[in-house]
This record gives structure tokens, sequence and C-alpha cells, in this order.
């Protein structure tokens, strides 16, 4: 990820964590489930939580659901919300990617709604930018891997 591409995502994230009270966490997953960024309103030693398994298994259930409504002949997630006792987990697709937000459960879901919804295309706009360079490097990397030049050397 670039520079540039890392600090507008991570501005995008501040800015929903900004947006209202409640948001506890933002956080960019790839469709595999592996964090690529993340924010929180929380200082590392104030919160014992991992980002990265909460993005991993949101983007886990995320890719459930999305399975389970291809079953169903509903098509894709436009947005999963999960309700728990003391807070709510929200995914939406971003391209290649899912956008998870953690919150408290006294949230407004019709602006958490709609604040994902302004920021996808922008979130979406930069990741696909950045998982195109990321895809091309992988490749450039096996080719020169298994190049035949390369094999001589084994």
């Amino acid at each position: 990820m670039s520079y540039e591409d890392e600090i507008v995502l991570k501005k995008i994230l501040k800015s929903i964590i900004d947006s209202t009270a409640g948001v506890k966490y933002t956080i960019i997953i790839d469709e595999t489930g592996i964090t690529l960024l993340s924010q929180s309103k929380f200082k590392l030693s104030d919160d014992n939580t991992s980002v990265e398994k909460i993005g991993a298994i949101g983007g886990a259930v995320f890719m459930a659901g999305e399975e389970q409504g291809v079953i169903l002949g509903y098509g894709n997630i436009d947005l999963q919300i999960t309700e728990y006792n003391k807070g709510m987990i929200f995914s939406m697709k971003i391209g290649r990617g899912v956008l998870c937000i953690a919150t408290e459960k006294n949230v407004n879901i019709g602006f958490i709604r709609a604040v994902m919804k302004k920021w996808a295309p922008k979130l979406e706009k930069v990741l696909e930018s950045y998982l195109d360079v990321s895809e091309n490097v992988v490749n450039k990397e096996l080719k020169e891997l298994f190049n035949s030049d390369s094999i001589s050397f084994l």
C-alpha cells in the first residue's frame, strides 16, 4: 500500500469513528479476512481487543452471509448488521474488501448505514488501486520464481 493510499484510508476511517458517538472500531479487511487497516477510539493500552481477530471473524461471517444470499437467490449483501447484547457490527462490501464497523448498542443504525454508504465508493476506489498493485507485484515475483533461468539454480 502506498503511503498516500494509507493516509487517505486512515483519514476516512477516522472520519467514520468521529462521525458519531458509539463507534468503537473501523476495520478494512480483504476477502480472506486479513486486516489491511484499522482505527480505534482506544489507545492500545486501554483496550485488549484484537482488531485482527475482529477482522478475521467479521470477514468469515460476511462471506458466509453472502453465500447464504446466493443460495436463497437474494443476491449480494448490501449491508450486514450483527446485533449482540452489548454492541453491533456493521459490514459492507467495498470492492474486493469489506468495511467493518464495531459500535456500542445504542447507535443510530440509519446514521451508521448512511455513513458507510457515503464512504464506500472512495474506500473501494483506493482499495482497488492498492490490490491491483499488490497483485501485479505478486504475479511478477511468481513469474521470476518460475522463470527457466531461475529454475536452473535449483
